[in-house]
């Protein structure tokens, strides 16, 4: 069976994405410049890659290996031309991770901005428990009182994909990360222009402090 998020075109979601009413696109960019330099590490694995937003900040001096992952085959295709630069380090995979025996592969830091939401908190927690990363980064999305897919003129294409979304809490993931033995960090908000915002929560394994 598919998933809606492989009806979804990567010009629709990108065009979306970047509007400036919704100006998330640029934020998560920003965001993932941070994500992947804050800390000391060399392997990536970046969850719901799509067209590669933020792989604009990759150094290959100092990042060895980044794992795209998505369930959007057309979307790692573009990803793939779009940062052909990156050939000797990024590797592109098509998953889907809301099926527990598909496994993330082995990184430093797992990135997932605006991904837990459409896989939920316990499946997200049994992904990362498979091999306990150092570090794992998040963003997720406070709607006050909006839809969680912002109003535009794209907004239809996302019918499907709208009955994926969970709202996800920042102290049940905060919680639920503390069980497998991840400590909050670091913690940022972005507000949006649509006065939705941006939490970032980014968790290190305290074994491995």
């Amino acid at each position: 069976m598919s998933n809606p998020w492989e009806k979804v075109s990567i010009q629709d979601y990108e065009n979306h994405m970047k509007l400036p009413s919704v100006y998330q696109l640029q934020k998560l960019s920003e965001i993932m410049k941070s994500q992947i330099y804050k800390y000391r590490i060399s392997t990536i694995a970046i969850l719901g890659i799509a067209g590669g937003n933020g792989l604009e900040h990759i150094d290959k001096s100092r990042i060895k290996t980044v794992y795209g992952i998505d369930i959007n085959k057309d979307y790692l295709d573009t990803c793939k031309e779009k940062y052909r630069n990156l050939t000797d380090c990024l590797v592109l995979k098509k998953l889907d991770l809301s099926n527990i025996s598909n496994d993330l592969p082995v990184a430093d830091i797992v990135i997932a901005n605006l991904f837990i939401e459409y896989i939920g908190i316990d499946m997200f927690i049994k992904q990362i428990s498979k091999n306990l990363p150092q570090y794992v980064s998040c963003v997720i999305q406070k709607n006050d009182n909006n839809n969680f897919v912002s109003d535009s003129p794209y907004i239809k294409v996302f019918d499907e994909v709208s009955l994926l979304h969970e709202d996800i809490e920042k102290d049940s993931l905060v919680k639920a990360m503390s069980k497998i033995g991840y400590s909050l960090t670091f913690s940022d908000e972005d507000l949006l222009p649509n006065m939705k915002r941006f939490i970032r929560l980014d968790f290190v394994n305290k074994v491995n402090q």
